[in-house]
C-alpha cells in the first residue's frame, strides 16, 4: 500500500509497513491563521486559502514523488491582530513549539523530510525557529510561504504588490477564486498603508521589509487591512493560484529528491564546537 496523499487517511499499521520508504517521502504541513481580515473577508481567509493551495499543490506533484498532506493548522501566531474582534492567536513561541512537536512525531514515525508552507506572514519567524530545532534532531524541515513564490503578471501597480500585504488585492483575488460566496463585495475598498507614507518620508525606515519594525495591524491602517482590494478579480486569483501551486509543487519535488547524505548526519542535537581561546 503506497503512502496516502492525506496523512490522516493512513493507518498506523500502513505507516509502519512502509518502513524504509518513509525517509524519502515528504510530509507537507500548511500553517495558517484565524484572524481579522477587515470587513470584506472572513476570519478564516488564511486557512481557507492555505488549504485550497495545498490541495492544488498535491494534485500537481509528479507521480514518483511520495508526499502526504498533514491537516491545516488553522490558528497561528497573530498577535499583531489581537486588537480586532475574532482574532485567535497562540503566539510565536507556541507556534514554534507546535511545529516542532509535529515534526518530532513525524521523525518518530520514520519521516525525514517536512515542508512547512504558511499562508500567514506572522508564522514565518516561528517556523524558522522550529525548522532549525528539527534539523538538529535529524529532520529536514524546509520552510516556505505562498507569498515567497511571487506573483505572475497581474497588471497591478507595484505599490499594491509592495503594500497590499493583508486583505488587499492578492488575498481578495484568491478568495474570489476559491470562496467567492464569502467575500463581502459591498465592503471591498482601497485601504491605504502607512508603509506608503514611510516610503515617501524616509530613505530607510519602513514598517516591514528589509528594514522594518514590529508593527500592529492598526499601525498600518486603523481598519486593520491594507491594499486596494478593488483590483481583485476571480480570474486573477485563479492565475495566482496556478502560478504559486506549480512552483510549490516543484519545491516539494526538490525536497523529495534531495540527497540527505549531503548534510551532517545526526539523530540528536549537534554539539556546538568551541575553539580554545
Amino acid at each position: 500500500m503506497p503512502l496516502r496523499r492525506r496523512y490522516e487517511e493512513n493507518t498506523s499499521a500502513e505507516l509502519a509497513a512502509l518502513g524504509d520508504e518513509l525517509p524519502a517521502a515528504v510530509a507537507i504541513l500548511p500553517v495558517a491563521a484565524t484572524e481579522q481580515h477587515g470587513a470584506h473577508l472572513p476570519l478564516g481567509t488564511d486557512a481557507l486559502i492555505g488549504e485550497a493551495m495545498a490541495e492544488r499543490t498535491l494534485s500537481l506533484l509528479p507521480g514518483d514523488v511520495a508526499a502526504t498532506l498533514l491537516p491545516v493548522q488553522r490558528i497561528g501566531a497573530s498577535d499583531e491582530h489581537l486588537a480586532f474582534p475574532g482574532t485567535l492567536s497562540i503566539g510565536s513561541r507556541a507556534m514554534a513549539s507546535l511545529v516542532e512537536a509535529i515534526g518530532t512525531g513525524l521523525l518518530a514515525s520514520g519521516f525525514r523530510r517536512l515542508v512547512v508552507v504558511s499562508s500567514h506572514g506572522g508564522n514565518s519567524a516561528a517556523v524558522d525557529i522550529a525548522a532549525l530545532a528539527l534539523r538538529r534532531m535529524g529532520l529536514l524541515c524546509a520552510a516556505a510561504s505562498w507569498s515567497r513564490f511571487g506573483l505572475p503578471e497581474t497588471g497591478w501597480p507595484g505599490t499594491e504588490i509592495a503594500h497590499g500585504v493583508h486583505g488587499g488585492a492578492v488575498e481578495t483575488a484568491l478568495m474570489l477564486h476559491f470562496h467567492p460566496e464569502l467575500v463581502r463585495l459591498d465592503r471591498v475598498a482601497d485601504f491605504p498603508s502607512l508603509q506608503a507614507e514611510l516610503e515617501r518620508e524616509n530613505r530607510h525606515l519602513r514598517a516591514h521589509g528589509r528594514l522594518g519594525f514590529g508593527w500592529l495591524a492598526g499601525d498600518l491602517n486603523p481598519i486593520g487591512t491594507v491594499g486596494d482590494a478593488r483590483l481583485a478579480t476571480a480570474e486573477i486569483g485563479a492565475h495566482i493560484a496556478r502560478h504559486q501551486a506549480a512552483l510549490c509543487a516543484e519545491f516539494v519535488a526538490e525536497v523529495a529528491r534531495f540527497d540527505l547524505r549531503r548534510l551532517v548526519q545526526t539523530g540528536a542535537p549537534t554539539p556546538i564546537s568551541r575553539s580554545e581561546p
